[in-house]
């Protein structure tokens, strides 16, 4: 049985069209699978950003503990000599207040 010079040809070029496409396909898969390997390697490396972060915020949050506690800052005002005030002293100062005063009312003119 012997075909026709046209329908091998028509076969050999749904072969090679079918050929593109699976080749074009493949390659598709393989970019994305690319892209996506390089999203998730980026994805990695900001979750270890962020776990190093919030290691250093721990970190801050007990120094900023340790150097609130009372006994602690009592300790270094007695090592400053220092000594708890009885009675709060406001200082008033009569010009500086009624310099916002005149401020607050615009330049004259």
């Amino acid at each position: 049985m012997h075909r026709s010079a046209a329908a091998r040809r028509r076969d050999t070029a749904f072969a090679c069209c079918l050929a593109l496409v699976l080749g074009f396909g493949v390659l598709g898969v393989l970019l994305l699978n690319t892209s996506m390997q390089q999203q998730a390697d980026r994805l990695a490396l900001q979750r270890q950003q962020v776990a190093a972060l919030q290691a250093q915020a721990q970190v801050i949050r007990l120094d900023l503990d340790l150097t609130s506690d009372p006994n602690t800052l009592a300790a270094q005002a007695r090592r400053l000599h220092l000594r708890p005030t009885l009675t709060v002293k406001y200082v008033r100062t009569k010009g500086l207040s009624e310099r916002r005063r005149g401020a607050a009312r615009g330049p004259a003119g």
